[in-house]
């Protein structure tokens, strides 16, 4: 079973797509667009998440035929390709880790202490990335369902009084690209995806892939779009936009405040989302030290480092984030894509995609449940 550990399914990827794109795009992201773009943040939402798209289209092409791993591409090449993904997952771990502990400490404690929360986040994370793909899948697969229900609780009982006029004059000024500029590592969430292999399931499957991006798409523009109208001007002052939002719905004029089921979906969303980029630092070191749960032990000692004494709080992780490095991590993830796509189709000429069938076969062999002759 370990050479099939990151062989999943087409519904599994497109659970694992929505997790991975919506996550971070509604905590502190809305207010650091309304900052730099004001009304006109929705457009500059729209914009990335559509260069996000294309860019999941193209991982997917890969990902259904091989995975970088098991592409007959030329060893150098492919060993630039993993190290590119390692350390660009590394760096987007650490701002996106630092934004999940703030998250925590600010709403589920009056006073949450960073490193304690570190210490109980990490040891989750390494867990589900040392043990492969195919475990992060599944993983998914089961905290899908809390998840939709409680975006159905929100989306169902909403209730407040956002004004469409707060979107307006509609402008497409020269602030929208400088939000998408400045916050380019909030997006292209796809390339530790590369390290999968998409199988053909024996049964079709009713997930449609394409449903799922365009969800995808329309969840982070629309959430951007309720924020705006609810807040307006005073969008730039509001932090964890997601926990605000969710504020708002009639069940709460009644009960009072019932947002802890939205606070405990989205902790199950940061821990899918985060151990996804962290299978990217540990597959990517893998392939060249062997040594799985060494490279795993070691790579959560060295994000717990950097969270505890280089990250201690969200100015020195935003700040981290809109530096210049930004460039080389937005060229990892956006170039790097079509990259793979190409290099698999110049050089792989026998991959075909991923057919489980033969895996259940053969695994029933092994359990002596197949009769001869099947199978």
């Amino acid at each position: 079973m370990g050479k099939t550990t990151n062989v999943v399914y087409p519904n599994q990827v497109a659970l694992l797509a929505f997790i991975a794109s919506i996550t971070f795009k509604v905590v502190m992201l809305p207010q650091y667009l309304a900052g730099t773009a004001g009304r006109s943040s929705p457009i500059a939402m729209a914009y990335l998440m559509a260069i996000e798209v294309m860019e999941f289209v193209i991982i997917y092409g890969v990902i259904k035929r091989t995975s970088l791993l098991q592409a007959h591409i030329p060893a150098p090449l492919k060993a630039a390709f993993i190290s590119l993904i390692a350390a660009s997952s590394y760096f987007k771990t650490v701002v996106l880790s630092a934004e999940a502990v703030s998250y925590i400490s600010t709403t589920l404690f009056d006073n949450g202490l960073w490193r304690l929360i570190v210490l109980a986040y990490m040891p989750c994370l390494i867990y589900i990335a040392y043990k492969g793909g195919n475990v992060l899948a599944r993983t998914a697969q089961i905290v899908f369902w809390f998840i939709a229900v409680s975006l159905l609780f929100n989306v169902l009982f909403a209730h407040f009084n956002g004004d469409i006029g707060n979107l307006l004059p509609v402008q497409f000024s020269g602030e929208i690209m400088k939000a998408c500029d400045r916050h380019m590592v909030w997006f292209g969430d796809f390339t530790p995806f590369l390290f999968l292999t998409v199988a053909r399931p024996a049964k079709p499957q009713k997930v449609r892939l394409p449903v799922m991006i365009a969800i995808c798409f329309i969840a982070a523009v629309g959430f951007m779009v309720i924020f705006i109208t609810a807040y307006g001007g005073g969008s730039v002052m509001v932090s964890n936009a997601f926990n605000k939002i969710a504020v708002f719905n009639r069940i709460s004029l009644l009960l009072g405040t019932v947002d802890f089921p939205t606070v405990c979906s989205w902790l199950m969303m940061s821990v899918i989302k985060l151990a996804l980029i962290v299978y990217g630092v540990v597959e990517g070191l893998t392939y060249f030290f062997k040594k799985r749960l060494i490279i795993a032990l070691i790579t959560g000692l060295a994000l717990a480092l950097t969270l505890f004494f280089g990250i201690t709080n969200m100015d020195v992780s935003y700040k981290l984030a809109t530096s210049p490095i930004r460039y080389a991590v937005g060229a990892v993830e956006y170039l790097l894509p079509p990259a793979v796509y190409l290099a698999v189709r110049i050089f792989d000429k026998e991959s075909v995609q991923f057919d489980s069938t033969r895996v259940d076969a053969e695994q029933l062999r092994k359990e002596g449940k197949c009769r001869e002759g099947k199978g």
